[in-house]
């Protein structure tokens, strides 16, 4: 390339801010976000989880993960406070509410469990793209650089909440589908009969995507709630609201394949499948007891490192 590097220090150290770095910018983000399956480059989430196995489901998931912090590090690292950073975390504001809003908004029709739970997800990240949005937005403002830094702590601490929580929903929607062999909501009738472990590891996912206490979810969602709301109580409000429907949501699923008659030759769940449920909802579980542990020794960090972009190259290429 022009700057003959790969290294994003050495590249975030060489970078001239031209015209041609500009719609880098913009490639950069929208590839990572079609990645990530931000809306309105969302379209190949639903059918991808839909149609993955649950242990695949799983590093669908982790690959979402990456790819967000992957636009973190272009946004904050590579080109850092040289950008217009309120036009572009704004950009990055509009991607989030638009993922929220759709996300959650198409998941209210669906019929088909892991289509549903995939919406669900598109929403889950729109609040991360919110908090690290409005977090660039405030960079270059001293008043609300604090608040800032706070949604950021929460998008970050909400993407590895939503690894946990979102895979152990994935894996619950596995186990249905190996027990019953059905897909379709209306199809399903009863299943806390005769999967009591695994209706209770929905109960428990289920909490944390809606950001109910004491779940992972409840923890960094509060921390965007009220992070956000300094910078714009609208924002806020909309978080909030999408978090009533997506808790209808998943009641709506819960009332549907757990309660009602007892449906008929429905398998019992492997004990491979009970303990990988029960290993991510205790994590879920201890994350939304104790989220100041995981903030201070993992989140701080993170943020402390995309926000101080002379820090990053300094270590990286001191030593050169």
């Amino acid at each position: 390339g022009q700057y003959d590097a790969l290294n994003i220090a050495t590249l975030a150290s060489r970078i001239q801010y031209t015209m041609l770095d500009k719609i880098a910018l913009g490639l950069l983000v929208a590839g990572l976000a079609m990645k990530a399956g931000a809306v309105p480059m969302h379209m190949w989430v639903p059918d991808a989880y839909a149609e993955a196995p649950a242990p695949i489901s799983l590093i669908l998931v982790v690959n979402t993960q990456a790819s967000l912090y992957g636009l973190f590090r272009v946004l904050f690292t590579l080109y850092g406070v040289n950008i217009s950073t309120q036009t572009v975390g704004w950009v990055i504001v509009i991607l989030g509410v638009l993922s929220m809003f759709i996300g959650v908004t198409m998941a209210l029709i669906q019929s088909k469990l892991k289509r549903l739970i995939a919406y669900g997800a598109v929403s889950q990240i729109g609040y991360m793209l919110l908090g690290v949005g409005v977090g660039l937005a405030t960079l270059s403002t001293p008043a609300l650089q604090e608040y800032g830094i706070k949604a950021m702590e929460g998008s970050i601490f909400h993407i590895i909440n939503d690894a946990m929580y979102k895979g152990l929903l994935f894996l619950t929607a596995g186990a249905i589908i190996y027990c019953t062999g059905k897909r379709n909501l209306n199809e399903m009738s009863g299943l806390a009969h005769d999967m009591k472990f695994t209706s209770v590891f929905f109960i428990i996912g289920a909490g944390a995507i809606a950001g109910l206490p004491p779940f992972n979810g409840f923890a960094s969602k509060l921390i965007i709630y009220e992070s956000v709301y300094k910078f714009n109580p609208i924002l806020s409000v909309i978080a909030i609201l999408v978090s009533i429907l997506t808790l209808a949501i998943f009641v709506k699923i819960f009332q549907s394949a757990f309660l009602g008659p007892k449906l008929m030759n429905v398998k019992k769940e492997p004990k491979s499948m009970i303990l990988a449920m029960l290993v991510l909802s205790i994590i879920v579980i201890a994350f939304g007891l104790f989220p100041d542990v995981v903030v201070d020794k993992i989140v701080s960090p993170a943020v402390n490192a995309l926000i101080n972009q002379m820090d990053y190259i300094a270590a990286i290429l001191g030593g050169a």
